[in-house]
């Protein structure tokens, strides 16, 4: 099925889609994250008869959630009336035609989470009262996001793999990467919440020791000199409240930490199911992943997926260290051993744009013989390996941290700014990588935007395949 060229530009086209969907996917991925995060603090308080850390932890998430919920829900209005119906309509229109229902219950769906979360909102305080009501709301709504997601997901991957989803429904809706998608999703959107719980709590953390400082300057500047052992009339043994925010915003930073870093270790087992499905449904879309022009952009995913893992247990170290907490020297080693895997992990497998640019500039020979292929950076074992070494260390990593906090051996409060900074750096990180995957994704169909039935007419195949005599094969 051949379109009309599609009128604008790089900016209306192009950027202007990247921009508001890398936008409103990290928004989604937060809004459903935080709801899991909400509903797992609000059980602990409640098993606990009052915890007030996760109290104001669950208050502070929904908080948060209200706010980010009313710039993307009008930022997917605007996508879709503006950019999809506007700029894209030609695509949008069929797409709408076949995926129809879909998008029926994702609007149903998604006017019930208006319902759940400002109501959640307004009365937060007078729910108090009533903690399972509470509770049992929280889980209704995350439930409502889920399907919410779930039918977004089955447009998403019908796209990538339509499998006869244009004449058959259940096809549609059982397409070979819909489940795959919405399990990496469902892990991804929690670790990518606990990454934002991580980022606001060292930030915070950050504020909270500053003003920490200021205030015990201006103490000791007002105090008036006495004699030796004497003590102010004014003066207070009590703690000041800065130093109690330093310490809540601490613990807030940690308990982010371990959902991003330990969430996160599942995303490459889920991940090689993903890719899989790919790979036998629709190659020419893993073919652009592995050795076309989206070859090294996947490098730098998996660098930025190693920089998580390294981050987050350098952050552990930091914590543990200054705890004094036992095996603290352990996890530094393991950071360490984190950030060699990711280095050796970012080698590319040939120094070309694309593994078929090695053939054509007749560089297919390793790079000691004047070629360009690393032979010993290729993904089967090499990378591979890497990324099991990653989990593994990764793994050990969390645990051993773990272990460090069921054993009461980690203090609160005091960790440095250093440690509170990589908590920002890992938000960071986790964001970016975020926005990679979806550049991966989306332009591995290039150039179909259905893949395999609907393009753009004249548009230029870019990721071809080597042919068996060298060169390229469209």
């Amino acid at each position: 099925m051949q379109l009309t060229q599609v009128g604008g530009n790089l900016l209306t086209n192009g950027l202007l889609v990247a921009v508001v969907v890398l936008a409103h996917i990290q928004i989604a991925a937060y809004l459903i994250g935080s709801s899991t995060l909400m509903i797992v603090s609000e059980s602990i308080s409640i098993a606990r008869h009052g915890d007030e850390r996760h109290d104001r932890l669950a208050h502070g998430l929904m908080k948060s959630s209200n706010y980010v919920f009313s710039f993307g829900s009008a930022l997917a209005i605007f996508f879709v009336v503006f950019v999809l119906t506007g700029v894209w309509g030609r695509f949008f229109a069929p797409l709408q035609q076949i995926t129809f229902w879909m998008f029926f219950v994702e609007a149903i769906a998604f006017v019930g989470e208006i319902a759940l979360i400002y109501t959640l909102y307004a009365n937060w305080d007078r729910l108090a009262k009533h903690r399972r009501a509470r509770l049992g709301m929280l889980l209704i709504l995350n439930i409502d996001q889920f399907w919410q997601m779930f039918f977004i997901d089955v447009v998403a991957s019908f796209m990538l793999t339509p499998n006869g989803g244009d004449v058959n429904i259940l096809s549609q809706i059982l397409n070979p990467t819909s489940i795959p998608l919405d399990v990496h999703r469902v892990v991804g959107n929690i670790a990518w919440a606990g990454a934002v719980v991580a980022f606001a709590g060292g930030f915070r953390y950050l504020l909270a020791t500053r003003r920490l400082e200021r205030t015990s300057r201006a103490a000791v500047q007002a105090q008036p000199a006495l004699s030796v052992g004497a003590m102010s009339v004014g003066a207070s043994p009590s703690e000041p409240p800065e130093a109690a925010e330093a310490r809540h915003w601490d613990w807030v930073g940690q308990w982010g930490a371990m959902w991003a870093v330990g969430l996160t270790l599942l995303q490459p087992w889920i991940g090689y199911s993903y890719a899989k499905e790919i790979q036998l449904h629709a190659y020419p879309s893993w073919y652009s992943m592995m050795f076309g022009d989206l070859s090294n952009v996947f490098l730098i995913q998996i660098t930025l997926l190693g920089s998580i893992f390294t981050l987050g247990s350098l952050y552990f170290w930091r914590r543990m260290k200054a705890s004094g907490a036992r095996r603290h020297r352990r996890q530094g080693l393991l950071a360490l051993g984190l950030l060699l895997v990711t280095m050796f992990a970012a080698i590319p497998a040939w120094i070309a744009p694309t593994y078929a640019d090695t053939f054509t500039s007749g560089g297919a020979k390793p790079f000691w013989d004047g070629g360009q292929l690393v032979p010993f950076a290729t993904f089967i074992p090499y990378k591979v390996g890497a990324l099991f070494m990653m989990v593994t260390l990764g793994l050990w990593s969390v645990s051993s941290y773990l272990r460090s906090y069921s054993r009461n051996e980690l203090g609160a409060g005091f960790i440095g700014r250093r440690a509170a900074w990589t908590l920002v750096a890992l938000g960071v990180v986790t964001s970016v990588m975020m926005m990679v995957m979806g550049v991966i994704r989306e332009h591995a169909r290039q150039p179909y935007l259905i893949n395999g039935e609907l393009t753009i007419q004249n548009q230029q195949i870019l990721n071809g395949q080597p042919s068996t005599y060298g060169g390229t094969s469209p």
